[in-house]
């Protein structure tokens, strides 16, 4: 009995929540800004979203690199931020679901980024029967997780605090040619991404509000 009233009380301070961080957008436009064109030896190749990621990013923003090093197969970068619209977050695997690909494999995983160990989730997916493997991680302002949902807390937190409210999805992909070789060229391709400056996302000039 004593446990209701507690769970009254996170129910309550959860919808708070929501009603400040679901409010409007701010009235300025923004943008991402630091998408790295070059990441260690990687080049990368701007390319265009797909309709199903446009659609489900309810006001995100979303850019998506290709990246090459010789003869290595790419690496896909896809990097959503924003500010104050929590719902423009969600878990990749909608998209990949959506998009026909099945899911194999899902586990979080560590790896080590400036002398710290970070978590973050690792997916291997499936379509026409050609596999990939896609490690994905959320930030909100400078914090970090695997968990979808301890982002959204983060958030909106800093929206009661008054504080605000900025985040990202990232997400980096490859074809799954073999565990071995797969491993090594994400971790490769991570451990370049993450001595990179912060990604933040920037007010355009000139915007009105």
């Amino acid at each position: 009995m004593t446990a209701r009233p507690a769970l009254i009380a996170l129910l309550v301070l959860v919808g708070f929540g929501r009603i400040l961080w679901t409010g409007e957008a701010p009235t300025k436009a923004q943008q991402l800004t630091g998408v790295p064109a070059q990441v260690g030896l990687w080049v990368g190749t701007p390319l265009e979203v797909a309709e199903l990621e446009q659609r489900v990013l309810e006001g995100g923003d979303l850019r998506v690199m290709e990246y090459r090093m010789g003869e290595e197969p790419p690496v896909w970068l896809a990097l959503e931020g924003g500010i104050g619209k929590r719902a423009s977050f969600h878990p990749p695997e909608i998209c990949y679901v959506g998009s026909e690909f099945e899911i194999l494999e899902r586990e979080p995983m560590t790896f080590i980024a400036g002398g710290a160990p970070r978590r973050l989730m690792r997916l291997v997916i499936s379509r026409n029967d050609k596999p990939y493997e896609a490690w994905y991680w959320f930030t909100a302002d400078d914090r970090m997780t695997h968990n979808y949902y301890q982002q959204q807390l983060w958030l909106v937190l800093d929206a009661i605090r008054g504080k605000r409210t900025f985040g990202t999805l990232v997400r980096i992909s490859t074809p799954a040619d073999s565990p071995e070789a797969t491993y090594r060229r994400l971790l490769a391709f991570l451990s370049s991404y993450t001595e990179r400056p912060a990604i933040r996302v920037a007010q355009l000039a000139g915007a009105g509000g």
